[in-house]
């Protein structure tokens, strides 16, 4: 139990509960578990903003929107992924339009995906920096064919990514993609707090 998520399931904090039992309940828990588990540290930006807990929670956002889908397998390990990496090319906290696509740039050395499906990650990564209306530009320009797919990975990368922005007071509930994204938003705040809790 080497971190802050794992700390979390396995305390399962009587707050967190109601939402954690979801994952820990879901037929693909061990999928999902795997990759809060082995995920690269090393790989991520350093950084209190944008570092480590900010991809955890991300991950964790990601299963739960990957779950109320109804996400096969393949799409789950496109969008954990898509999650795990998306930061990693970022050189600083401010505003960056840019840093999705250096991460998607640096993303193929960290992992084992091929075809179109490193396209989509890489597709999905470099959208979620940029606004909603670029996403079918960037999925073209990876010459993607199930752009349906890629769309969805996409969408769901970037409200993983905004249920997250509670840690810097910068979440707007109406620009989540998904309707149900926004039943999270007080366990996002709760979260937050927690990671920080611990932290200080």
């Amino acid at each position: 139990m080497g971190t802050t998520i794992e700390k979390l399931f396995t305390e399962m904090p009587a707050e967190f509960a109601p939402v954690l039992s979801k994952l820990r309940n879901w037929d693909k828990w061990p999928l999902f578990y795997h990759y809060v588990q082995t995920l690269n540290r090393d790989a991520l930006y350093t950084s209190r903003i944008h570092g480590y807990a900010h991809i955890e929670r991300v991950i964790l956002y990601g299963g739960l929107i990957a779950l109320h889908e109804g996400c096969n397998e393949e799409d789950i390990k496109l969008l954990l992924t898509s999650c795990s990496y998306h930061d990693i090319g970022r050189i600083n906290d401010m505003v960056d339009d840019s840093h999705g696509a250096r991460s998607a740039e640096k993303v193929p050395s960290l992992v084992d995906f091929t075809g179109e499906d490193l396209a989509i990650i890489q597709a999905s990564i470099k959208a979620h920096s940029v606004d909603d209306s670029l996403i079918d530009k960037i999925i073209k320009d990876f010459n993607i064919s199930d752009t349906k797919r890629a769309q969805l990975i996409a969408k769901m990368l970037k409200d993983a990514d905004a249920l997250d922005r509670v840690r810097v007071n910068a979440l707007d509930p109406s620009y989540l993609r998904f309707e149900y994204s926004r039943q999270y938003i007080d366990f996002s705040v709760a979260l937050c707090k927690y990671y920080a809790s611990l932290n200080e």
